[in-house]
């Protein structure tokens, strides 16, 4: 079961797609600056939000993709943040056909960053082992206080209101699911990157963590159809915090 939120009245169809641990409300603010342009869904990923849980005994991110594809009754723009963001790009390289252009907000598809700067990936990967570990040893609360300081909003997780702390807690063994795919490349999305022919528009918050920056210099030397902006005094989060400015971005480059 697929929990789908609709906005918009345009003549475009496009797919919004959220990042781990939220859910398809957290693009709502982005959904409302498109309105005009577009007829918007928005879907809950597996495991997140009113969506079906992960069914462990499948590839997380396999299982994701199909969700996502199961979306694109015709071609339609594909706009993803962050996780969300690996699927869309997973998506055109799969379905080119279905795709009229993409935006990616971070995608955080290490993998391409691990082939492309090794030394950039080797210091991300040292952040991210002590919440690493903590999934591992099933430590969820310190797992999703380190997360959210590297990929949160920029707010201390003290600020996070209970429910958001125990939703963002309950949801880190999510973050170990995807590791295969988006830093092992499980799904074989590296070998079809030049295949990507559609619009593309790349964002990146300027705040944000610094292998966000090398996994898009990576994608920027693939895909030949690219656009990249950085969207001041923003981080991770800039669909949630900057909307008006990555609306903006999204009409001057792909809608225009």
């Amino acid at each position: 079961m697929t929990h789908v939120v609709q906005s918009g009245h345009g003549t475009d169809r496009a797919l919004m797609l959220h990042p781990m641990l939220a859910d398809a409300r957290v693009l709502e603010p982005l959904m409302a600056k498109l309105g005009d342009a577009l007829s918007m869904v928005a879907i809950d990923l597996p495991g997140h939000g009113q969506s079906e849980d992960w069914d462990m005994s499948r590839d997380y991110a396999q299982m994701a993709t199909e969700m996502a594809s199961g979306m694109l009754e015709t071609p339609s723009h594909v706009i993803g943040h962050s996780f969300g963001a690996y699927i869309a790009l997973r998506l055109a390289t799969e379905q080119p056909d279905k795709i009229l252009s993409l935006t990616l907000i971070e995608p955080v598809f290490f993998a391409v960053a691990k082939e492309f700067d090794r030394d950039a990936y080797a210091a991300y990967e040292r952040e991210a082992k002590s919440f690493m570990q903590a999934i591992m040893v099933g430590d969820l609360v310190t797992a999703a206080r380190l997360f959210t300081a590297v990929w949160g909003d920029g707010r201390p997780w003290e600020a996070l209101k209970p429910d958001a702390q125990d939703y963002i807690t309950s949801r880190m063994p999510l973050i170990a699911a995807g590791e295969p795919a988006i830093v092992s490349d499980r799904g074989n999305v590296v070998s079809g990157l030049e295949t990507v022919t559609c619009p593309c528009l790349f964002l990146q918050g300027e705040h944000s963590p610094q292998v966000a920056s090398t996994i898009l210099d990576a994608l920027e030397a693939k895909v030949p159809s690219s656009v990249r902006h950085v969207i001041e005094g923003a981080g991770h989060m800039a669909p949630l915090t900057h909307p008006d400015v990555v609306a903006r971005h999204i009409r001057e480059t792909l809608l225009a």
